[in-house]
């Protein structure tokens, strides 16, 4: 439920701080974000995310309603998108052994230059990765019960009194004739 196309991507901004908000824009990489939301809180970022899903979550803590960490528990929990935490640099490291095990970048601050930037272009570029894997996924998936049907079609035709070659053949000469898939074949064959 991605909602960025074509490599145009989506981010949430959860900041109470205006300055993060105009470093975050200017981190993120030009003409790459078809949607930029700024949230003040995690109750308000809730809401949106609600509505809405996200590509990346830039969450600046401390945030007016609490530290952040439950928001981001939460958001891990429930939603795919990538997640960069920033953190007073004094907590930084036990937020970071905390958080670390469930994928959430954090960063401390203040922030060094080009920090949150690069955690942004790795961000996408493991959201391009788990995409495409999930595509692939999808398309096994797909011919993982193309197969079970061909095969419940062959089972059957040999019932039927075919042979399995016979019975194999007859289903890849019916697509052949009728322009179906095997799969359109062997559900007819089964009803």
């Amino acid at each position: 439920m991605s909602s960025r196309t074509s490599d145009r991507y989506s981010v949430l901004i959860v900041s109470s701080s205006e300055q993060f908000n105009i470093l975050a824009e200017k981190s993120l990489p030009l003409n790459m974000f078809s949607v930029i939301e700024k949230r003040k809180s995690a109750s308000a970022a809730r809401r949106e995310l609600l509505v809405r899903e996200y590509d990346i979550i830039l969450i600046n803590a401390p945030l007016t309603d609490g530290m952040g960490t439950d928001f981001v528990m939460d958001v891990v929990d429930k939603h795919s998108a990538g997640v960069i935490l920033a953190v007073p640099n004094e907590i930084h490291g036990d937020v970071m052994d905390h958080l670390i095990s469930y994928g959430v970048i954090t960063i401390p601050k203040p922030l060094k230059k080009g920090d949150l930037g690069r955690s942004v272009r790795l961000l996408l570029a493991l959201n391009k990765r788990v995409k495409t894997l999930n595509r692939k996924v999808r398309t096994l998936e797909e011919k993982m019960e193309e197969l079970k049907v061909v095969s419940r079609a062959k089972i059957v035709l040999v019932e039927r009194g075919m042979s399995e070659k016979e019975a194999h053949e007859y289903i890849i000469r019916e697509a052949m004739n009728t322009g179906l898939t095997k799969r359109q074949v062997a559900e007819e064959i089964i009803d």
